[in-house]
């Protein structure tokens, strides 16, 4: 696994797996490339919690170039979610496919995410 966080630590790299988090330079938020799985979730969950770190609202999430999410992952997403500040949302973009379908199965009405096209 490839692990870049801007700057900091790659993790050891197992099973060929790779996640990389970029801050968006226009607007408050992380762009996110590669998959999530356990192997990247280290990486994944420090992505979020500097996100949650960001002032004003919405936070952004940019996943167009995110093969997989696995189900761990959209829930560290919603646990991130739930700690920010009341009334503070997140705009996910163009995630995988499976990502919608966790969130409407499993937390269907968590009304602080949400998933744009």
């Amino acid at each position: 696994m490839d692990v870049s966080l801007g700057g900091l630590p790659a993790a050891p790299p197992r099973h060929g797996a790779r996640l990389e988090a970029h801050p968006l330079s226009e607007r408050p938020g992380v762009r996110v490339v590669g998959e999530v799985t356990l192997d990247t979730r280290r990486a994944w969950q420090e992505a979020l919690g500097r996100l949650a770190q960001h002032g004003g609202t919405p936070l952004h999430v940019e996943l167009s170039e995110v093969a997989f999410i696995d189900v761990a992952g959209v829930t560290d997403l919603v646990t991130a979610v739930r700690s920010l500040p009341k009334g503070q949302r997140l705009v996910v973009h163009r995630p995988p496919p499976q990502m919608a379908r966790v969130l409407d199965i499993f937390w269907p009405g968590e009304g602080r995410i949400e998933v744009a096209p």
